[in-house]
């Protein structure tokens, strides 16, 4: 692999990307593990997790040219993918529980909110997958995988005042949503 294409950015990775595998693989190993990482706080489940991030880097194939014409930032973009195919998975198996949930819901959970939450997980689901894609990067980065704002915001190649947007939005959409639980 060229040393010189690790130096390179995402956008003009995109665009060798296209007839240069060497490229593919400089971006997916860039960002394979931050989806992973995504899709297992979904998930919980290390086997779907990986299925989802290699599903996410296959549609990333498909989209090349498309990204690199817009010159949208790639890594929310594979958020993005990541959460659809991870809620996919999870209406496709009907899975039931936490699944993270109660990472969002609440910061210290007692027995009986956990059983409420899991009383309401669909509903909870549900809210959270109507989230626009950056306000549920957003929150799920900052919930279930407990980064700071400012850590969020560089996950996200955004500045910290976005961030602290998108999730003000999102819990007031969430309230909102889950208002009558």
């Amino acid at each position: 692999m060229e040393p010189d294409l690790q130096e390179k950015s995402d956008q003009q990775l995109l665009i060798l990307a296209r007839e240069d595998s060497h490229a593919f693989a400089v971006l997916y190993g860039r960002h394979h593990h931050h989806i992973y990482s995504y899709a297992l706080s979904i998930l919980h489940d290390r086997d779907l997790a990986e299925e989802v991030a290699e599903e996410t880097f296959a549609r990333l194939t498909s989209r090349l040219g498309w990204l690199a014409s817009t010159r949208r930032p790639l890594l929310p973009w594979l958020y993005c993918v990541a959460r659809n195919c991870a809620m996919d998975e999870l209406r496709r198996r009907r899975r039931e529980g936490l699944l993270g949930i109660t990472d969002i819901a609440c910061s210290n959970p007692d027995d009986d909110t956990v059983k409420n939450i899991e009383a309401h997980a669909p509903e909870i689901l549900n809210a959270i997958s109507s989230l626009n894609p950056f306000e549920c990067a957003c929150v799920i980065l900052r919930h279930v995988q407990r980064m700071a704002t400012k850590d969020v915001a560089r996950e996200l190649g955004c500045r910290p005042r976005k961030v602290t947007a998108a999730l003000n939005h999102a819990y007031g959409l969430l309230r909102r949503k889950l208002s009558d639980i």
